[in-house]
């Protein structure tokens, strides 16, 4: 038997994308020649780019006018259109017998189906909160498919690690009623839907009506804590504020009603906690024609083990006389990301009267970038500070220390600095190099209360677009000091 390996190739810098094909490509037929290497299984990664170049691509988007950005990579990815157009790209995986491949774009699925080439689709699980990681596997092979869903893990797996973690999780405060909105990585294919990458500024209203007068918390996903998305929704929605709690103690907690995302594996896991989730998009990822594949089927870590294929392709398994158990599929995937820590997120200690600190970090809430020396940048269009409420319960002042990042004397930098829960708005500009120090009066507050300070930068200036240096964040303040008088 031939087996090959395959990526989403359309993720490419020809559509606007950083190239995939070479990383993830290469990662994924690494992992499952091991996985196969013990049974009689030739396993070939290929690319269906010639000489892993994007030459063809080139050529496809130019002839056929495919934007050479983002929107051209959604369009591709799974536009009905596009499907006879890449047919030429796929001639040199009708000499194998099957083709897996890891989150395959619904029209390299569709292409290859009309082709008669037999495929596994594999993706990681919505579920990341068990012990281990699932995987999701679909077939356009009828008797596959029949053998995936024989295997598919069952849902008592689930709850039971649902159970198990609130078992072990530390409880949040008691707050008052609130929702969840799970923030998301920009490029996700899954904001993937109608052809085109979708944002959350169509659904602000949606988001306010399943608010319904309760606080909107923003969770920023941990590898896109700036998404623009959740910088938006802060400033559209007045009793929205953000949150560094973990995402399963939110889900977990009594008072959280709801959890909402655009298409986040959040809004499945929350079921689990007995919470509603709501999918603002539906993916096109999921939505593949049922005549074209089979449904998603859930598999546990089995899926690692040349025993699990060697059922499922029927073939025979040379294993060695000592056996190694197969490895888990979160170290499959060679990070921890997605495990939960029963630990939820420790706030920094409130400031007392008369202190100052140059130790921002724990404050930054929301787009800053690393400690420098002098303090921290703010990188984007919208910065966030939290804090806990002084810790004698009385009224204060916040002091800030700013300056600008205005790379000549001709730029500078306008402000709008709130904070809803002190009933502050404030409009200054900040010229090249200028230090000021801004008083922002704070009510008295409970102890134990927190405080949000939002900074609005609508100026905010990339270096490397300015041809300064290579930084690419987009700069707008530095912040090297608050006190509390």
């Amino acid at each position: 038997m031939r087996v090959a390996t395959i990526h989403d190739v359309f993720r490419s810098s020809v559509l606007g994308m950083p190239e995939a094909d070479p990383v993830i490509g290469h990662w994924f037929y690494n992992r499952f020649l091991q996985i196969l290497r013990p049974l009689r299984v030739e396993v070939e990664r290929v690319s269906i780019l010639p000489n892993g170049e994007p030459s063809l691509l080139e050529e496809l988007a130019a002839r056929h006018g495919w934007p050479p950005d983002k929107s051209g990579w959604a369009h591709v990815f799974s536009h009905p259109d596009v499907v006879n157009l890449i047919m030429p790209m796929l001639e040199r995986l009708r000499a194998f017998d099957l083709v897996l491949g890891f989150e395959m774009p619904p029209n390299l699925i569709r292409a290859l189906n009309a082709h008669g080439q037999r495929l596994i689709d594999i993706s990681i699980d919505p579920i990341r909160f068990c012990a281990d990681l699932f995987l999701r596997m679909r077939s356009n092979d009828s008797a596959l498919q029949a053998l995936l869903a024989e295997r598919s893990a069952s849902p008592e797996q689930v709850v039971a690690g649902a159970a198990g973690l609130k078992a072990r999780m530390q409880p949040l405060p008691v707050q008052p009623e609130a929702i969840v909105f799970a923030g998301q990585v920009p490029d996700d294919s899954s904001l993937i839907a109608g052809s085109r990458i979708q944002g959350a500024a169509p659904f602000v209203d949606q988001v306010n009506e399943i608010a319904a007068g309760r606080q909107i918390l923003l969770k920023p996903h941990p590898y896109a804590p700036g998404n623009p998305d959740l910088a938006m929704l802060h400033r559209a929605l007045p009793k929205s504020r953000f949150t560094r709690d973990n995402i399963y103690a939110l889900m977990a907690a009594p008072w959280v009603g709801a959890v909402v995302t655009l298409s986040s594996s959040v809004a499945t896991e929350a079921l689990y906690f007995d919470k509603p989730g709501v999918r603002l998009i539906s993916p096109d990822v999921e939505f593949v024609e049922p005549g074209v594949i089979g449904p998603f089927q859930r598999i546990d870590g089995r899926a690692s083990s040349a025993s699990f294929w060697g059922e499922l392709l029927d073939q025979a398994v040379q294993m060695p006389s000592r056996a190694s158990p197969a490895s888990p599929l979160r170290r499959l995937f060679g990070a921890s990301w997605g495990l939960p820590r029963p630990a939820t997120a420790i706030l920094p200690s409130p400031l007392s009267r008369g202190e100052t600190t140059t130790n921002i970090q724990p404050y930054c809430v929301f787009g800053w970038s690393g400690t420098e020396p002098d303090g921290v940048r703010s990188d984007g269009t919208l910065a966030v500070l939290q804090m806990p409420a002084c810790n004698d319960g009385m009224a204060s002042t916040l002091v800030l220390t700013l300056s600008a990042f205005a790379p000549d004397a001709n730029r500078q930098q306008e402000l709008t600095i709130s904070s809803h829960p002190a009933g502050f708005t404030e409009k200054i500009i900040l010229a090249t190099a200028e230090r000021r120090e801004l008083q922002i009066a704070l009510p008295p507050a409970p102890i134990g209360s927190t405080l949000e300070i939002s900074i609005g930068i609508d100026a905010a200036l990339s270096p490397g677009q300015q041809g300064i240096n290579s930084d690419e964040r987009r700069l707008g303040i530095k912040l090297h000091r608050m006190a509390i008088v």
